[in-house]
Order: C-alpha cells, then sequence, then structure tokens
C-alpha cells in the first residue's frame, strides 16, 4: 500500500470561496523558460547513464560483434529495446517517454533470457536495474532544473486552486502562489521519493500464480510487475487529489472556471480530467465503478486474465485486439483491489486529519454530491493547430462542450494580468 502524499491545509484562506481551478502542464514551465522536454531529459539520460550505473553498481551488458567491435549498453536499451539487437532507444520511445514504458516485448524477453530458473533470475535482474536506471536519471534530471524567483505579471487570486502536473516550484518562485494551494499530483522535485512517472494502462497486481507457474510464466510475472511500479496508479492520484480539494474547502458546486494552462491532454492523463469534468458538469451524481459480481465464475474469470497477461503485451506491438471476456476479467479485478485501496486510502487521510473511523462515512472525501445548475467553463490553451484539433477531440469524447480554447498561455489567462 502506497503513503500519502503530502498534505498540508491553510486554514486562513477557507473563508474564500474557491471557485477556480488552475490545471498546469509541462508546456506551462516551457512557457517560463525552463526545457522541460523528454528530449532534454533523453540528453540527460545518455550524458549521466554510466555514472548513475557505477552508482548503483549495476555493470554495462556488452554484445562482441567481432574483435574490433564491441558495442556496450545498459539494462534499459535491453528490457525496452530489442534485446537480440540491442541499441540506443529510437526517437520514437523518448518522443512519448511515459507512454513508452507499457511497450515492452515480453516474447522476445522470455526467448532471449530462456526458461531455467538461473536464466530467470538474470531476467529479473535486468528488469529491476532498468528500473532503478531510468527512475535515478529522471529523478536526477528533475531535481537539476534550476528556477530563479522573479515575479511574473500575473496574479492568482486566493479564489483559485492549483492541480500541478509538473515536479517544479515554478509556481511559488514565479507567482508567488501558497505552496498549500499547490497539489502536485505526481510529486515534487524537492522529494524524489513523491515523484510519479509512467504510464496508466496496468494498474492491477500481478498475478502471483504466474510466478508459481515458474518458466515463461514466471518471465511474464517479472514483466507484469515492471509494468505495475511503472503505471501512474491515477485512481490513487485521483484520491489524492480529493482529500486535497476537501482540505482545502474546495466544493465542486462552486467551481465555475478550469484554466488548462500547457496541458497536452495526453492519453495517459485523460482520466484525471474526465473526474475533473464529471465533477464540474451538470451530471448526476460522480461515483466510482465497483466490481460486479453478476455471473460471476472464478475458475472462467482467472483463466481470462491468464490469457490478456500472457499475450497482451504482443498485442501492444502487432495490433492484436483482446475479447471482451479478458478486458471485463482484468476490470473486474483492478476494480476489487482499487475499492481495498481506496478504503485503506481514507482511514490514514482520517486520522491524518484526527477523525475516528467509525464517525467518517458521512464525511468521506469521495463523497462528492453534484448539484451544479450549470456546467463549469474550462479555457484551455493550446501550442498549435493540432492541439486545438486534439483538445476538440478529446473534450468530445469526455462529454464537456463548456470550453474555449487560446493559442497561447498569455492570451488564456489574461484576465489575471496585472494591470
Amino acid at each position: 500500500m502506497r503513503k500519502l502524499k503530502k498534505l498540508t491545509i491553510d486554514i486562513t484562506d477557507n473563508h474564500v470561496k474557491k471557485d477556480t481551478l488552475v490545471i498546469i502542464g509541462n508546456g506551462f514551465d516551457r512557457w517560463q523558460g525552463l526545457d522541460t522536454s523528454y528530449s532534454a531529459f533523453r540528453k540527460h539520460y545518455l550524458q549521466h547513464r554510466d555514472e548513475i550505473m557505477k552508482k548503483l553498481r549495476i555493470k554495462k551488458r556488452k554484445v562482441i560483434y567481432s574483435t574490433d567491435h564491441i558495442e556496450e549498453f545498459s539494462d534499459v536499451e535491453l528490457v525496452y529495446g530489442d534485446p537480440f539487437q540491442p541499441n540506443e532507444l529510437d526517437e520514437i520511445f523518448w518522443g512519448d517517454f511515459e507512454s513508452s514504458l507499457n511497450k515492452i516485448d515480453d516474447q522476445k524477453l522470455n526467448l532471449f533470457f530462456g526458461k531455467e530458473q538461473s536464466e530467470l533470475k538474470e531476467m529479473s535482474r535486468s528488469i529491476r536495474n532498468a528500473k532503478k536506471i531510468l527512475t535515478t536519471a529522471f529523478c536526477d534530471w528533475i531535481a537539476s532544473l534550476e528556477i530563479n524567483r522573479q515575479n511574473q505579471e500575473y496574479k492568482f487570486g486566493d479564489n483559485c486552486v492549483f492541480i500541478n502536473f509538473n515536479y517544479t516550484d515554478t509556481l511559488v518562485k514565479h507567482f508567488g502562489i501558497k505552496p498549500c494551494m499547490i497539489h502536485h499530483i505526481h510529486g515534487e522535485s524537492s522529494d524524489k521519493s513523491s515523484i510519479v512517472f509512467g504510464h496508466s494502462s496496468h494498474p492491477q497486481y500481478p498475478l502471483p500464480q504466474l510466478y508459481d507457474f515458474g518458466g515463461r510464466f514466471r518471465g511474464a510475472f517479472f514483466v507484469d510487475s515492471l509494468l505495475y511500479e511503472t503505471d501512474k496508479h491515477v485512481q490513487d492520484n485521483i484520491q489524492e487529489l480529493i482529500m486535497f480539494l476537501t482540505l482545502q474547502a474546495v466544493i465542486p458546486d462552486n467551481i465555475k472556471h478550469i484554466y488548462v494552462l500547457g496541458h497536452s491532454m495526453n492519453p495517459v492523463d485523460i482520466e484525471y480530467f474526465q473526474f475533473l469534468i464529471d465533477m464540474t458538469s451538470v451530471k448526476s451524481n460522480v461515483e466510482k465503478d465497483a466490481p460486479t459480481q453478476d455471473n460471476f465464475d472464478p475458475m472462467e474469470d482467472f483463466k481470462s486474465q491468464i490469457d490478456y497477461i500472457v499475450s497482451h503485451r504482443n498485442r501492444t506491438f502487432y495490433g492484436e485486439t483482446p475479447s471482451e471476456q479478458q478486458i471485463n476479467a482484468i476490470r473486474k479485478r483492478f476494480l476489487t483491489e482499487q475499492e481495498e485501496r481506496d478504503k485503506f486510502m481514507e482511514k490514514l487521510f482520517f486520522k491524518k486529519i484526527g477523525i475516528k473511523a467509525e464517525n467518517s462515512k458521512s464525511q468521506s472525501p469521495n463523497a462528492y454530491i453534484n448539484n451544479r445548475l450549470e456546467d463549469a467553463k474550462w479555457h484551455i490553451s493550446c501550442y498549435s493547430n493540432k492541439d486545438k484539433q486534439w483538445v476538440e477531440i478529446v473534450m468530445k469524447e469526455l462529454g464537456c462542450k463548456n470550453y474555449v480554447t487560446y493559442k497561447t498561455i498569455d492570451e488564456c489567462i489574461e484576465h489575471f494580468r496585472i494591470v
């Protein structure tokens, strides 16, 4: 079970009605002159890979092509590339780095390492090393970003609450925002242990039976474990976001405006936007999916889960589609797991704010009742016409009609400019 991120409250601000949410994406920091692109991370990784591996005491792997041609590489290139032809990871991998962490060809990895116990042990070690190297490189890169204090010509009022997808403290140093009004949904650069990055396609626990089966099933277990550990676990993060909003006395019905500044609305983060749209739209009460027991056959579900796990990595590469039965079985298992995690997180939350568990039901941070009379208005900055087209697709898909797009962040937040 994970720990709660740092949640703080400033009671002096709670008398101000919070009617504006400001969502901060990577484009916001780049607008402020910071090079936080994935290409910048790639450069950092390549420059510091050797020293990181030395610090972690991880040896390089060697491929001997001839007496005068020896290539060296790390477990990152082996696990996320082609283990039979290891090379530097391509532009596609780095161009959409977080989503790329889901693209592992476990069939090739299983064939490369083999199915004997000693070979599986080596596979497990290689996968752990790849995660260690990438995590260390990413966290070190985030920590290396220097932000000087400077005053910008914009002022956000006390009615604004910030949901920050970045790890930096640009809002504090450039715009004078109180830290307690900012929720770093994926962690902060000042605390490496809080940093969350990755895909959002594999939030369910790896099945322990795969390990017990041994052989190539155990290899699939190792890959599944890596996919679980590199998942953002969006629903957990939404749970913490709800707790933050609760501490800041944010009432969803009061939210009138939502500003999206420099966020690409990448599919990896779509669940966050679906939650916020549901929370601030004229709809029925927002309820989480719950596991269903209709026509429940545990053995049939288990078989479908195994089928999905063993083959779904290949579908990523070869375009095959899992069956509806397999998808439903995996979804049902995830919902059951998530329900348990939510209960655990709520207990930690109520303990933190001093409410006894038996008195917490009516005060649950998940008990949002939607009594809105009109939808909140979304204000979304776009970097290009292509971005605008993507935003229009996303908002239509998520069922939001009340939005306006702007060509620049400056234009989007003109309302906050200091006269």
